[in-house]
């Protein structure tokens, strides 16, 4: 809606005594305007305006990691050092950590629950997942730690309670088995892969580490378990990262590189050092050098050194079979990212992976440019079996993709940056806080590239009504109890569309944009909750949104405006009765046709609904009227535009 309401003659008498309650109508003033907060409180902790309080904690865990993969088993041994902060207010007597891909075992809670399954429930597939051979102490006390193990969730014993302000140093050496048969595709759900191409296999490696499990002042430790359609939650720290592999294979990562020159061949070194320091797009290994021998080191195996700061995870990828090209760009503020992409020779075509480098500065530089600046100091995109999948500093999209959906993909995964892997909700339960709010930026992004050249994901969006439809769950239902053919439609086409229509129509693009950019940088490297970001955005733009939280995201109410009457006065202005049918409330628009070809086009707020089920108003002039349609533009959810026009039968 406009930003300032057009004033209105309203006769509130007839509003109230000549019209009486629809039995038709569903609507209830009381549920949506009601007098108590629908919000829990603030406190010390988050305060009541959606912003950290003076006492906000979130607890730190840093990980160092040495790790080689065994390309003839797929297996990767990896021991971590985890240094664990505790932040809390509390002592810590047991520590709980994430061994999300134990879900690949027979007996796992996600294939025993049917959430997370083979393709073929009868076919018999052998385990992937985590073996978990010692856990120990670090430093001067390099005992051992009593661990146990509950299907992803791994609990650590402490001899003595972690206080407020210690730190804790421990390392759990383990072996990783890639969970999936890339050859049948046995799994329906994979977020870690396998691709066979060409010239080799390509490693989409991710979850691959004992990762810890959130503490925070919501819920204590967070330790649902992973069943296969939530995502995660994590903690923010510091990685080292040390991968060996096979010389044969190129490998990248959410980190720095700090050791190319350890690598890479001299030729490969001095165009990664171009590709750093210049703005041109630089192959450091080109199509034609991916069979060449002497494109690799000679030697037998190259460890990948990799650092990173202030991140929530760690992922990487390997092959033989990588072209890898690169270049920097400006996000702005004076910072410098590197974009890589690394594909096979098969996606090497003009509508697919060609394009890989434009699109990832693009979307780079706008969220940069709109939202909060970038954060890492790369961005790597890598052609997978994964149809798109996220991790700080590193996507996965589909080696076979082309035309819009590869844009879409490439700039979805990309927009994750910003949520979760800045703003750190959790996924695990509120999994439209990255996707849904990931959407609502790509669809500006989308409009504003290339002149409008793609659609984006609006090619696979259902029509609008549909999204209110009674077989939906509310967008605050968790991932896990979301039937997989509707989690497109409620997490992320529904969430994107009432960003849009409260940015759009309801508070106006300048008060949202601030607002939205302000939850950004108060929540930036912290962990939000939905209540966090419904109290952020009703503080920043003034308003009291209670009624759009309530009907739209907790609850799947519907919307139904309905023409009950237009009184025409015989020389008087004409009166116009509209009625609230449904259980939600929008503001209202009206278009007013008069016999002379006189338009009029009326405004009203939402408030107008605080009162009763039905709202009546008198026309600007004291002639008759021919027409008259409720939301003409058609931009609010109405789920039956049948009653939304009033035309006088010539």
């Amino acid at each position: 809606m406009h930003n300032s309401f057009v004033r209105i003659a309203v006769i509130i008498a007839i509003a109230f005594t000549s019209h009486t309650a629809s039995s038709q109508s569903r609507y209830n003033p009381a549920v949506l305007f009601p007098a108590l907060p629908l919000l829990p409180p603030g406190n010390e902790y988050r305060t009541a305006t959606g912003e950290p309080g003076p006492a906000y904690w979130q607890n730190q865990s840093d990980y160092v990691i040495d790790a080689t993969l065994d390309d003839q088993r797929n297996v990767i041994k990896g021991v971590a050092t985890i240094t664990y902060t505790n932040n809390s207010p509390q002592a810590l007597s047991s520590l709980w950590l994430q061994l999300d891909q134990n879900v690949y075992k027979h007996n796992s809670r996600g294939i025993l629950s049917g959430l997370f399954q083979y393709k073929d429930p009868d076919k018999q597939v052998a385990d992937g997942g985590f073996q978990i051979e010692d856990v120990k102490l670090s430093g001067v006390n390099t005992s051992n730690i009593t661990y146990d193990i509950y299907d992803t969730r791994m609990k650590l014993s402490l001899s003595e309670p972690l206080l407020k302000g210690q730190q804790i140093t421990f390392r759990i050496q383990y072996s990783y088995l890639f969970p999936v048969n890339y050859k049948n595709a046995d799994f329906q759900v994979n977020r870690t892969d396998i691709m066979p191409s060409g010239n080799g296999n390509i490693y989409a490696v991710a979850q691959w580490y004992p990762r810890m499990c959130v503490l925070d002042d919501i819920e204590g430790w967070n330790t649902l378990p992973y069943l296969g359609n939530g995502e995660f939650y994590l903690d923010f720290g510091n990685f080292q990262v040390n991968i060996t592999v096979p010389s044969s294979y190129l490998v990248e990562a959410s980190g720095d590189l700090i050791n190319p020159e350890e690598v890479l061949t001299p030729v490969q070194l001095k165009r990664w050092q171009s590709a750093q320091n210049g703005t041109e797009r630089v192959f450091i290994r080109s199509a034609k050098e991916v069979l060449d021998l002497t494109s690799r080191p000679s030697k037998p195996t190259c460890t990948w050194k990799f650092k990173m700061d202030r991140t929530r995870d760690f992922a990487w990828t390997a092959s033989k079979s990588f072209i890898w090209e690169a270049s920097t760009f400006n996000v702005g503020n004076g910072k410098k990212v590197m974009g890589s992409s690394l594909y096979p020779v098969e996606s090497d075509k003009p509508n697919s992976w060609a394009r890989s480098g434009e699109y990832i500065k693009f979307t780079l530089q706008h969220f940069s440019e709109k939202w909060f600046t970038y954060p890492f100091n790369k961005a790597v995109n890598v052609a997978s079996n994964l149809d798109g999948m996220e991790y700080p500093g590193i996507v996965f999209c589909s080696a076979r993709d082309t035309g819009n959906i590869y844009w879409a993909v490439v700039n979805h995964e990309l927009g994750h940056t910003w949520f979760p892997m800045v703003v750190g909700s959790n996924e695990r339960k509120y999994a439209w806080m990255d996707e849904g709010f990931n959407l609502f930026m790509d669809n500006i992004a989308t409009k504003e590239f290339n002149k409008g050249e793609f659609k984006g994901y609006a090619e696979i969006d259902m029509p609008v009504t549909a999204l209110f439809a009674d077989s939906l769950l509310p967008i605050l239902s968790r991932p896990d109890i979301t039937p997989g053919n509707q989690v497109y439609n409620i997490q992320y086409q529904k969430v994107a569309y009432l960003l849009a229509l409260l940015r759009n129509e309801i508070v106006g693009a300048k008060r949202f944009d601030a607002a939205f950019r302000k939850y950004i940088n108060d929540w930036a490297y912290k962990h939000p909750t939905p209540w966090d970001f419904f109290r952020s955005m009703n503080a920043s733009v003034g308003e009291d949104l209670t009624w759009f939280w309530k009907s739209m995201f907790m609850e799947n109410f519907k919307l139904d405006q309905k023409i009950a009457k237009v009184e025409d006065g015989s020389g008087q202005k004409t009166l116009v009765t509209i009625e609230n049918i449904e259980r939600a409330a929008m503001p209202l628009v009206v278009d007013i046709t008069y016999t002379s070809g006189a338009h009029e086009r009326r405004s009203f707020p939402v408030e107008i609904w605080e009162y009763n089920i039905a709202y009546t108003f008198a026309a600007d002039k004291r002639e008759a009227v021919s027409r008259v349609v409720i939301d003409p533009d058609q931009v609010y959810p109405d789920v039956d535009r049948s009653n939304n026009v009033y035309e006088v039968k010539k």
